[in-house]
């Protein structure tokens, strides 16, 4: 989700935390596809499914789905901990806030994260949605904060300084609550009515987020549930980050065109679709930068098309299809 810039000093030498970014491009709303969620895969149509590309791969003593979870031979606590080092440090907004637990607590509602594909597939997933993540609630590069940028992930919960209520009141089926205003909030910065109301609808509670979005800042795992909900569900013209990053999406013939490869800048592409598409930028190389700590920390490979600076995002689709039906009419 994107953001504004915003800084957080302190009386440490040179330590300056910038942007809580955010993915909060306005884009149409259309139905959303669950299987994602509960299953492995959910690409259908342009989003076609590889042959063989998706299996649940789950060990005996995992905690839910497909015969077990898993996800805690991967993540351990220890693992958690030495990936956001500094996110209880007291110059971190959120800092208390996120835990391993809540986060256990919140993988289990969707069995297929981290459970698809091989182990390196599996554990590439993890530093790819941390990675993502970890940039949405840190900042950007260049700040020169103890242990480096990339150990300062999790360090804020909600936006700072939103430029606005991010209300979009064209949206019908989940309309704005007045006096609410729908900023980035949680570990990828859920933004829009239409984001809360989508998430919040998917777990019986669309009512409840829509009157109080803050009840993502008072319930960590309700938090990580946001988050998760965003990477596993594909959503309009996109596929899931999740179907993403283990392979399970093929780009069509306009997908190539476009430049939008499989990989994790086109992870990049559907949270963000503004940073992709004018080439090298700052906010870029810090999403790289972040998941490459984490896959050297798991022992794997990047693989490819780590950035997205040459492909149009997702929105551009939608532009140029209004157009020729417009010229059509």
């Amino acid at each position: 989700m994107r953001a504004p810039a915003m800084s957080f000093s302190s009386s440490f030498s040179s330590f300056q935390l910038p942007v809580s970014a955010k993915h909060g491009e306005k884009q149409p709303l259309t139905a959303v596809s669950p299987r994602s969620q509960w299953g492995c895969g959910g690409a259908t149509n342009d989003h076609r499914l590889k042959k063989n590309g998706c299996r649940c791969n789950c060990d005996k003593g995992g905690t839910a789905g497909c015969g077990g979870h898993g996800l805690g031979s991967i993540l351990t606590r220890e693992m958690f901990e030495e990936m956001l080092p500094y996110r209880n440090d007291a110059r971190c907004p959120a800092a208390g806030y996120y835990t391993y637990e809540a986060f256990e607590a919140a993988a289990k509602s969707f069995p297929a994260f981290a459970t698809t594909g091989d182990d390196a597939t599996r554990k590439r997933e993890v530093a790819a949605f941390f990675g993502q993540t970890s940039h949405e609630t840190a900042g950007e590069r260049g700040w020169n904060a103890p242990g480096g940028p990339y150990a300062w992930g999790y360090c804020f919960n909600k936006e700072i300084k939103p430029k606005s209520d991010y209300c979009d009141r064209t949206n019908q089926q989940f309309p704005c609550v007045p006096g609410q205003k729908y900023y980035g909030r949680g570990p990828i910065q859920l933004t829009w009515n239409y984001n809360y109301g989508q998430f919040g609808a998917s777990i019986g509670q669309q009512k409840q987020l829509l009157e109080n979005p803050d009840l993502l800042l008072t319930d960590a795992t309700l938090s990580f549930q946001s988050a998760l909900w965003f990477w596993m569900t594909p959503q309009w013209m996109k596929p899931s980050c999740h179907d993403v990053i283990v392979g399970a999406w093929m780009p069509s013939a306009r997908d190539e065109a476009a430049g939008r490869v499989p990989g994790y800048g086109l992870v990049t592409n559907i949270i963000n679709g503004g940073q992709c598409g004018r080439g090298q930028n700052a906010a870029g190389e810090d999403r790289i930068g972040f998941y490459k700590r984490y896959c050297d920390m798991f022992g794997v490979g990047y693989g490819d098309y780590l950035d997205c600076y040459n492909q149009n995002s997702f929105k551009k689709v939608f532009v140029d299809d209004m157009s020729i039906k417009l010229k059509s009419i």
